[in-house]
């Protein structure tokens, strides 16, 4: 089991970032599906997302945060803010009672 480490968006550029274990590209698709999800939320909604990021450790660090754009190498955060997409782990997204 993964232990899991709340942070702040502003503690990112302090950690240090591991590769997220993805096994394969049916995975990695996911992963981009839900990142450009979480643009369209943060952008147009202006909603925070849930974003798991892999430390270098063992440990795998979770970031309430809006995500501004992704590319294929880079998610962008406020602030300019960026970290390798191959360290997100997933996105997990609010589910409105309405929804």
């Amino acid at each position: 089991m993964e232990k899991i480490i709340s942070i702040q968006r502003e503690e990112l550029s302090q950690r240090t970032l591991g590769k997220a274990p993805l096994l394969a590209e049916e995975d990695r698709h996911a992963r981009w599906k839900s990142l450009h999800k979480a643009t369209f939320v943060g952008n147009l909604r202006e909603e925070k997302v849930l974003i798991f990021l892999q430390s270098e450790a063992e440990a795998v660090y979770r970031v309430e945060t809006t995500l501004w754009a992704c590319t294929p190498e880079w998610a962008v955060f406020k602030d300019g803010l960026r970290i390798p997409v191959d360290a997100i782990v997933r996105v997990e997204f609010y589910q409105a009672s309405e929804e």
